[in-house]
């Protein structure tokens, strides 16, 4: 059954000794499907990805992160595995490296949090450090 909730994302980004946090809430969707569980929500302007919608998969050892609209991402992230996704912003297509350092979800199909602790390379070249801390309650 699909809820509705409240969704807190709280990220740490580093890039060249800069760091970036950025806090935002909003309001989506989680359900249970196949034993997995689904969280979406509408991107806004202050992520940069307005006109888009994100879901992330939870399953027990890996996070995919699909987004859909005007930039385009299809990311899996797994402890300890470094995947090849693909990312598409402003028409350009880019093969995005993730490597999972860390990864805890207490979700249940009334909410919970997931903390994921990940870095992007492009040519394995590193593009940044990435910390999210994701909690959902329901509304």
């Amino acid at each position: 059954m699909k809820k509705d909730v409240n969704i807190c994302i709280k990220g740490v980004y580093m890039a060249e000794e800069e760091r970036t946090t950025t806090e935002l809430y909003t309001v989506g969707s989680l359900c249970k499907k196949n034993g997995h569980f689904y969280l979406t929500y509408a991107e806004s302007e202050t992520t940069g990805f307005e006109g888009c919608v994100t879901t992330m998969k939870l399953e027990q050892d890996r996070v995919t992160v699909i987004r859909r609209g005007p930039a385009t991402a299809h990311l899996i992230l797994q402890k300890g595995i470094r995947n090849v996704g693909r990312y598409e912003m402003m028409g350009t297509l880019m093969d995005i490296g993730v490597y999972t350092d860390g990864m805890e979800s207490t979700m249940t199909e009334d909410g919970g949090s997931l903390h994921l602790k990940y870095t992007m390379d492009m040519n394995s070249a590193l593009l940044s450090e990435n910390e999210l801390d994701i909690s959902v309650t329901q509304i």
